[in-house]
């Protein structure tokens, strides 16, 4: 893709395609998001002690606020794309939004309260110094071990079969086709003076197995084995918190 990813998403009718294509009822990122959104709704319970304030960085149209709606305190959601943020309240996310300029985001912190910072479908796409910005988001409303945790998706990793795909696939890698590995996460995450304490993964297999006549089979697969087979998974979220 040769337009830069922070302004893809600036234009409303990309925003459209992504919201009720990409994620329209039965795809495959759908079926993936379901997955994430069960697995979400089991794990933030048990992990705070109460209800966590949610900062959601990059928050697009609003999924992953939408998937903790009433197990949080409040969410608060910060994109550069007001076409984003305006697709998100047409869908009800429920928290709240904020337009930031790029590097400008500082999250809302609540004192008192524990806090949940989430980043999916972000650190792929991007480079080092989004990345890095990130970071220090996380970083702010994370200063200490018992301030919260930190999740971060990466949808394209490194040891899945989607690097198979890059290799033998019939596919320009000059595209849009990144990959991250176990390795590159535990480090971005380490040099920030963080400490992976989990990780979980929601699909082995990627988008064209999920066609017929393998559409099945994978799903089958993908719902008995994705969890265990977790460092194997073509999208994982990495479980963090500082040192």
């Amino acid at each position: 893709m040769s337009v830069d990813y922070t302004q893809v998403f600036q234009d409303p009718s990309a925003v459209e395609k992504y919201a009720e294509r990409t994620y329209a009822r039965g795809t495959f990122s759908s079926i993936v998001s379901a997955r994430q959104t069960g697995w979400l709704r089991g794990f933030v319970p048990t992990a705070f002690e109460v209800p966590p304030v949610h900062h959601d960085f990059a928050c697009g149209t609003g999924r992953v606020a939408r998937m903790l709606a009433g197990l949080v305190e409040t969410s608060h959601g910060y994109d550069t794309s007001e076409a984003m943020l305006a697709k998100s309240r047409e869908l009800g996310t429920p928290g709240h939004a904020h337009l930031v300029q790029p590097g400008g985001a500082a999250p809302e912190i609540v004192p008192g309260r524990p806090a949940l910072v989430t980043a999916f479908r972000f650190v792929l796409n991007v480079d080092d110094i989004l990345r890095d910005q990130l970071m220090e988001f996380a970083s702010a409303a994370l200063p200490d071990p018992e301030a919260g945790l930190l999740m971060v998706e990466n949808h394209g990793n490194t040891a899945s079969l989607r690097h198979l795909r890059r290799t033998f696939g019939r596919m320009d890698a000059s595209m849009w086709f990144r990959e991250l590995s176990h390795g590159q996460m535990r480090e971005l995450l380490d040099r920030h003076g963080y400490e992976l304490v989990g990780m979980q993964g929601f699909t082995l297999f990627t988008q064209g197995c999920y066609r017929r006549p393998w559409a099945w089979a994978s799903k089958g697969v993908d719902a008995l084995l994705a969890s265990p087979l977790s460092k194997r998974c073509t999208d994982v979220v990495y479980i963090a918190r500082r040192r």
